[in-house]
């Protein structure tokens, strides 16, 4: 193998360059997920196939996260994203470890954000919203609701 070229287990969806031939019969991403761990899981199935992921070492990419979105609804957007991220790491436990490791997991993620949510009740803090909309996700993604939350934003 080439010196600039790294073999891993998984790379950023941002930066994939994919092999369409191996993907003959199947859709490259779970439309389940929205705006996290598509990519991780993707990267999963391709290992799970025996497939190889590289990294090309000395390429360049200039990813501005979180750029497209305009600064004056980075509230919402910072709801959208606490409510997807939860919704997602459920969904993506569940699928690839089962349901009791996701639950567990899910448990410990509720309870770790119920304290965050009450420290920021009690200290007046505005990230409150934060936690309520990661517990809102799980909580979604526990009872097997699909990944439905888009803020209206105008």
């Amino acid at each position: 193998m080439k010196a600039n070229v790294l073999e891993v287990d998984d790379i950023d969806g941002f930066s994939m360059l994919i092999n369409k031939n191996s993907f003959k019969e199947e859709n490259y991403f779970d439309e389940n997920f929205f705006l996290y761990l598509e990519n991780n899981d993707l990267c999963l199935r391709v290992k799970k196939k025996n497939q190889k992921i590289y990294l090309i070492l000395n390429s360049f990419i200039d990813h501005k996260g979180g750029a497209s979105s305009d600064p004056n609804f980075s509230s919402k957007i910072e709801c959208l994203k606490n409510w997807h991220w939860m919704w997602s790491k459920f969904y993506y436990n569940k699928k690839h470890k089962g349901i009791i490791i996701s639950i567990l997991f899910g448990l410990s993620s509720l309870m770790g954000n119920f304290f965050k949510y009450l420290i920021c009740i009690l200290t007046l803090n505005k990230k409150k919203n934060i936690y309520k909309m990661r517990m809102s996700g799980l909580l979604n993604a526990i009872l097997g609701k699909q990944s439905w939350f888009r803020p209206e934003i105008n």
